[in-house]
């Protein structure tokens, strides 16, 4: 249980959720590079940090923002993975085989058939595992074994409200942190 379950019994358990997923997308922007050291600013003692994004409206995410190509209220006409007419493991299989053939994509089924692994290896090293997870899931594990061992980590999240993993942002991101992008 969370501090707001312990406190506030059930009704706590929606914060407790909700602070959950925070962390989790804050922990998704950190690794995604979105964020790195040179952006930090040193918070003086006893001083309340500035804000460090700027809150846009959700329209402009839908016609071109940051991430607008692959999250926001409306789906992307772009292939998608909920408009692609395939289950998110074949989505990802399919991206992944078609877009990175270079290297062998090890795939694996994982929490009781509720998330995939994907390892991308080359000249036999590892060099990328992609973990396709629920929002639900506790997503720590994996990334810090990879971490540990030196392997680039990436997340997807096959079930988060707005977040369509549109093709082009799948490449792109899984190309970034391969480092051919």
């Amino acid at each position: 249980m969370g501090l707001f379950s312990n406190i506030f019994g059930n009704g706590g358990k929606e914060i407790d959720d909700a602070l959950k997923q925070m962390k989790n997308l804050a922990g998704d922007i950190i690794d995604d590079g979105q964020i790195n050291d040179s952006q930090k600013q040193p918070v003086a003692q006893n001083s309340v940090p500035a804000p460090q994004y700027i809150v846009t409206p959700a329209q402009e995410f839908v016609d071109g923002g940051p991430s607008g190509d692959s999250w926001g209220p409306v789906m992307p006409s772009e292939e998608n993975q909920f408009n692609s007419g395939l289950n998110y493991r074949d989505y990802f299989t399919k991206v992944f085989s078609e877009n990175f053939s270079s290297y062998q994509i090890d795939k694996e089924d994982v929490r009781n058939g509720s998330a995939m692994l994907f390892t991308f290896s080359q000249d036999g090293a590892k060099k990328l595992v992609v973990e396709v997870i629920s929002s639900r899931s506790n997503p720590y594990k994996v990334r810090n074994d990879c971490r540990s061992q030196g392997i680039a980590y990436l997340r997807y999240y096959y079930d988060y409200d707005g977040w369509w993993n549109t093709k082009s942002y799948v490449i792109r991101r899984t190309s970034k942190a391969l480092g051919i992008g």
